[in-house]
């Protein structure tokens, strides 16, 4: 009766640790950026009551284990369903504000956030588990004492957590291409950007705010391989969304001469991006370029360029 008593006590002091390790290590990730979703303040709080339920699960999973409560394991199957649903719901709550974006993301973009969702909420499980387990196992086999043990499951569980973000760290285009400014220039009422085809710009006034206003990027890979994962229409979009939400544009919604594409100039196998922005800054926009996070649905796409890489 005694022993059942004390391992009741270790096991809520194990949980208690656990859980709030899980949230911390949730936290790591949640950083509170305009690059970076979520940015409403509605989600930060749901991503902290998430991280405290998962965390939960992840803590009680080794007692419940240990007592043999088998069903406990059904708990996991939940926690990833509920992470399932809630990436679901964001996918469906970007698409929705999408269709109203001036500048929208794209389908790939949108896709990319909402799995990045569903695999950072398993950090909390995880490094809760990790935590927990660390905690019961000292206690019971050398029983230093409370503080020894959290310190132990901290450590054990921040491991598990920085592990997670490291994994989940996600490269840039900065890192597969160099950025440089490029030169807009009209043939008649043809816009080009260094030489490279654009689109027909009928009205006047709008070729003299593109020649005014407007800035143009050239982003060029640094072997084949990468130009594959540059030239995906999905990269791109994200790219001058991410401009976009850092500079602005200098358009009205029924403003259709005025474009957000890019180009790709297939001899030299680079991209050329012009772009009317409100605050006109050319290190601010290649420095946006640069930071905008490669797509996971970019890189298993053209392939071919890879066999062949220089």
């Amino acid at each position: 009766m005694e022993g059942s008593l004390l391992d009741a006590d270790l096991f809520r002091r194990a949980f208690l640790v656990s859980t709030i390790v899980g949230i911390i290590c949730r936290g790591l990730v949640l950083r509170v950026t305009d690059k970076q979703y979520p940015s409403r303040p509605q989600d930060y709080l749901e991503q902290i009551i998430i991280s405290g339920l998962s965390a939960s699960l992840g803590a009680v999973a080794l007692p419940a284990l240990i007592d043999k409560e088998f069903s406990a394991l059904t708990f996991f199957a939940v926690a990833i369903q509920q992470f399932q649903g809630l990436s679901e719901q964001e996918r469906i709550t970007l698409e929705n504000i999408d269709n109203t974006e001036i500048v929208p993301k794209g389908s790939a973009y949108v896709e990319e956030i909402a799995s990045t969702y569903e695999s950072r909420s398993y950090i909390s499980l995880f490094s809760a588990l990790a935590a927990s387990a660390t905690y019961i196992v000292i206690a019971r086999r050398y029983d230093p004492g409370f503080l020894a043990c959290a310190v132990a499951a901290i450590v054990s569980g921040s491991i598990v957590g920085l592990a997670f973000k490291r994994s989940l760290r996600r490269q840039s285009v900065g890192d597969f291409a160099d950025i440089i400014p490029a030169k807009i220039v009209f043939d008649g009422p043809i816009l080009k950007v260094n030489d490279i085809v654009i689109t027909n710009i009928g009205l006047e006034d709008t070729r003299k705010r593109y020649l005014e206003k407007g800035l143009a990027i050239e982003i060029i890979p640094r072997n084949r391989g990468c130009f594959g994962v540059i030239n995906d229409k999905g990269q791109r979009d994200a790219i001058i969304h991410n401009i976009f939400i850092h500079l602005g544009i200098d358009k009205d919604v029924d403003e259709k001469d005025i474009i957000t594409t890019s180009r790709t100039d297939l001899e030299k196998e680079t991209v050329v991006l012009p772009y009317i922005p409100l605050i006109k800054d050319i290190d601010t926009m290649i420095n946006v370029a640069k930071s905008t996070p490669i797509l996971e649905f970019s890189k298993g796409k053209q392939s071919a360029y890879k066999k062949n890489n220089s």
